[in-house]
């Protein structure tokens, strides 16, 4: 009877493949053949590699461990296990950015970021100095500040990579849009998307797991030129877990109980006038307008709106119009930080961060 896992067939990577490589890495079905110079050059794995034995018992120079070994008498050839939850598309991306096909840079998409992020991450191929260029690569991708903050950025598939990798400022900003543009059942711990399905298209709780890159690759080295483009299909919709929705909504009842009283309130000010005016005007230019759009529980988006209101025009005086613009700036920032805080007093099953 065949071995089951000699039934597994590798193929060779269509680029990754060099006739003169000393490296052979097998990635689930996938081959490829590098320089070893190269790939272990900043790799904590692949050196540490380098400083074992070949186990005599080996056939071929194949290690399958889940920490396998190198033969410095032959052609190096590495087996990583499933358990490593080492991908291949994400080998593919780390390999496009050492030999320079496809750096990693602020521009790079989101899913070449994500995957030399798990590639490079010390539970897999350990890239120290490549996984804090893309860790700080990711980071950049979402809004810190609260007085213009945005909803142009990934979601789902970003939510269990910032929570994974602990980036704490990211998670905030994914939760918070995650709050103010989509609808959430808890009853059935789902999310769906009310924005563009460009920005995400792909399950949340998959993206750790199977590294799908939904993006086209197309590299070009020299007269090397390779083009994947998955077969179209209905575009998924976005869901989140159970859990997810649960801090979504748990999220949702903080901002509106801490906004509400704010909201509601017209101000006053250091003169009578001024607070007249915000008494004749605030129901039909502020509540009103939060009340048709939810902004209730949407503070940093309703302030933003509010101090970009004409004040001057309605009445208040210069120095009042400063004072309040400043206020309101200062509240954003407070809701912004108070975020951090309601999100650690989340119950611990809902808080894998306490876990990390």
């Amino acid at each position: 009877m065949n071995d089951p896992e000699e039934a597994i067939v590798s193929r060779n990577h269509p680029i990754y493949w060099f006739e003169d490589g000393s490296l052979v890495l097998d990635v689930e079905v996938q081959r490829f053949k590098v320089h070893h110079t190269l790939v272990s050059r900043h790799s904590r794995f692949f050196s540490g590699l380098a400083e074992k034995k070949i186990s005599s018992g080996s056939k071929n120079g194949t290690i399958s461990a889940e920490t396998p070994t190198l033969n410095d008498n032959r052609l190096k050839h590495v087996v990583l296990e499933p358990k490593r939850q080492v991908r291949a598309t994400d080998v593919e991306a780390l390999l496009q950015h050492l030999y320079h096909d496809v750096p990693l840079g602020k521009d790079s998409s989101f899913a070449h970021v994500t995957s030399i992020l798990r590639v490079s991450s010390p539970q897999q191929l350990d890239y120290p100095y490549l996984h804090r260029a893309a860790g700080e690569i990711f980071e950049g991708m979402f809004p810190t500040d609260p007085g213009a903050f945005t909803h142009n950025h990934p979601l789902y598939d970003a939510l269990p990579v910032a929570t994974h990798f602990n980036f704490k400022a990211a998670r905030k900003a994914i939760l918070y849009s995650l709050v103010t543009t989509t609808e959430f059942d808890v009853s059935d711990g789902t999310t769906t998307s009310t924005m563009d399905p460009q920005v995400d298209q792909t399950e949340s709780e998959s993206v750790l797991s199977s590294g799908r890159d939904t993006d086209s690759i197309a590299v070009t080295v020299g007269s090397r030129t390779a083009r994947s483009q998955s077969a179209p299909t209905e575009t998924p919709r976005p869901v989140s877990s159970a859990a997810d929705s649960e801090i979504c909504m748990a999220l949702m009842t903080r901002l509106i109980e801490h906004f509400t009283p704010i909201l509601f309130t017209p101000p006053a000010t250091s003169h009578m006038g001024c607070t007249d005016v915000f008494a004749e005007t605030w129901m039909p230019l502020v509540i009103q307008p939060a009340i048709d759009d939810d902004g209730v529980y949407k503070p940093l988006e309703t302030l933003q709106r509010i101090k970009g209101i004409d004040w001057a025009k309605q009445g208040l005086c210069g120095s009042c119009v400063l004072e309040k613009r400043d206020e309101w700036t200062g509240e954003q920032t407070t809701v912004w930080n108070l975020m951090d805080s309601w999100l650690d007093e989340l119950p611990p099953r809902l808080n894998p961060l306490d876990n990390v």
